[in-house]
């Protein structure tokens, strides 16, 4: 334990709380810089704050003592994210460049980015800059600690200027100080939606993030032609939940730069985070990418109408395709997926090795080829050889049951596709013969159109939009997590006759030996890049082929 952290904890536990204790500590800070009306407390233990250095560690201790980080949504913004934030709000140059430019942090904690903007302004930053740097958080200690970091930085500004610009309030409520040239910062995220405030009555879905709740209330809070550029949990890009704040935010204005990660930056927490950079007034064009815990450029991307999934398409290598398209996948036939009913409903009819019909759980599919028999499957809390499903003892126990009619409109002719694979794994139920464990999707074609079916699934260009389209919403960093709907909603072929000889490879794909099937796919991939006249995919669909996200589900 550093000396400044264990100060802390011996100041709390003489005055008998955290409150008391940062009083104590932010008073020692502030008498060691010689602030004339600080006044040093008798609490011994302090001898580590005395020095001036300590000061630069007051946000860091700080948020590092919070009891409940995760149950606040409160993480350290790396210090290289806040420069990327104001790179897009104050530009590159550091100096007085940007002298007039008022800038909010809605949740600014103990204030890194208000403090990083300050110093981005210049080493001359005067009173009346600071002056334009607000600041809201809940918590009463950080906002002390934001006041007290600014005050060092510019000694001279008057206090009650930072008592009215840095204040303890909700960031989703009212700001009287607005409208704001920008708003950034990192707000809480990680939990469902409670509205409240002036939100309260026009809030996005119930199960929407928090954090969301910030960058809707931010367009609002900024002039026209403002920025906002606030981080948000990667969900936000394809989240069902998230569309109403997507296309608010395309209402309002334009994304004009995005930067995301595929690996966790924020030290606590799992959760994949994103920023979108939004400029209100503007219409919508090409937009800048940057990725990485060190945001690194990538290539520009056009963002579709209705889709942001392809804002973090360069941060995971996916390629940019434009294929030749003519109807939807959709059109051959519904597409479906299972429950939680249909799910536990199962369970107790589910044996190994038993009677009845194969159970395929997502696990066992791959492209073009089912290892049901082959390796083991996890369902239901057990790992089985051949799990089974019997279908007579469930017909007799539960006939007529949407259970039941659920079951007998699966045992049809159909294909399968699992989720939340590095590509769309698929395959053919020529005979009717399996029954798809939740969450596998099944699609049901005429009989003569299954082959036509895989062999959209199998191609390149289908799996590289899908991979754009919905980026960010499967567990696993570059999965592909498809939902019925998605399914439905990818495109088919304009060239009906590559499509045929696609869908003929498709077939002998799936009935290949294991040692012979990487070659006939590998054909059925080029015939399809030809179907639909773009091959910029093929080597990533290959590459991804050989090494699948898989483990045992």
């Amino acid at each position: 334990m550093t000396p400044l952290r264990a100060g802390v904890l011996a100041a709390r536990e003489r005055l008998g709380s955290d409150a008391a204790a940062w009083d104590a500590v932010l008073a020692t800070v502030a008498h060691a810089a010689g602030l004339p009306d600080a006044a040093p407390p008798d609490v011994p233990g302090l001898e580590a704050w005395r020095d001036p250095a300590a000061a630069e560690a007051l946000g860091e201790v700080y948020e590092s003592l919070l009891a409940d980080r995760t149950g606040t949504g409160s993480f350290y913004t790396p210090p290289r994210l806040v420069a990327w934030l104001l790179d897009q709000t104050l530009g590159r140059t550091h100096g007085a460049r940007h002298p007039h430019r008022r800038l909010l942090d809605p949740a600014c904690g103990t204030g890194n980015v208000l403090v990083a903007a300050l110093r981005r302004l210049g080493p001359d930053a005067a009173a009346d800059v600071v002056g334009r740097l607000h600041g809201t958080d809940l918590d009463p200690v950080a906002v002390a600690i934001t006041r007290l970091r600014l005050r060092l930085a510019v000694p001279d500004v008057d206090p009650a200027v930072l008592e009215r610009t840095v204040r303890v309030a909700d960031g989703l409520g009212e700001h009287p100080d607005a409208p704001f040239d920008a708003v950034l910062g990192n707000p809480p995220f990680g939990g469902r939606l409670r509205p409240r405030g002036p939100l309260a009555a026009t809030s996005p879905a119930p199960y929407t993030d928090t954090s969301a709740a910030f960058l809707l209330r931010a367009i609002d809070l900024v002039r026209p032609g403002g920025t906002v550029a606030l981080v948000q949990p990667l969900s936000l890009l394809a989240a069902r939940d998230a569309g109403p704040v997507r296309d608010a935010v395309r209402a309002a204005g334009a994304v004009t730069s995005f930067w995301s990660s595929t690996t966790p930056v924020f030290a606590g927490t799992p959760v994949l985070t994103c920023v979108p950079v939004v400029v209100t007034g503007r219409e919508q064009g090409r937009v800048a990418t940057w990725a990485g815990a060190r945001p690194e450029p990538r290539t520009g991307v056009a963002l579709p109408p209705d889709e942001w999934g392809p804002l973090h398409a360069p941060a995971l290598g996916i390629p940019v395709v434009a294929p030749r398209t003519a109807g939807r996948l959709g059109d051959l036939g519904p597409c479906s997926a299972g429950f939680r009913d249909e799910y536990y409903g199962l369970v107790p009819y589910v044996d190994d090795g038993g009677p009845g019909a194969p159970l395929i759980t997502t696990g066992l599919i791959e492209p073009a080829h089912c290892r049901w028999g082959a390796v083991r499957a996890r369902f239901a809390k057990r790992t089985l050889a051949a799990p089974t499903v019997d279908v007579d003892a469930l017909r007799a126990a539960a006939g007529g049951t949407r259970l039941a009619r659920w079951v007998e409109a699966r045992l049809v002719p159909k294909v399968l596709v699992a989720t939340q694979g590095r590509t769309v794994e698929a395959v053919v139920d020529e005979h009717g013969d399996w029954l798809p464990s939740v969450p596998v999707l099944t699609l049901v074609p005429p009989p003569d159109r299954l082959w036509h079916a895989l062999a959209v699934l199998l191609a390149p260009p289908v799996v590289a939009l899908a991979a754009a389209r919905y980026a960010g919403t499967a567990m696993a960093s570059g999965a592909i997590k498809l939902s019925a709907g998605g399914l439905a909603d990818l495109p088919l072929p304009a060239d009906r006759s590559c499509w045929d000889v696609g869908a003929r490879l498709a077939r002998e794909a799936q009935l290949a030996p294991d040692d012979a099937r990487p070659d006939v796919l590998r054909a059925c991939a080029e015939t399809m890049c030809a179907a639909y006249g773009d091959d910029g995919a093929l080597e990533w669909w290959l590459a991804r082929c050989e090494t699948p996200v898989r483990a045992i589900r």
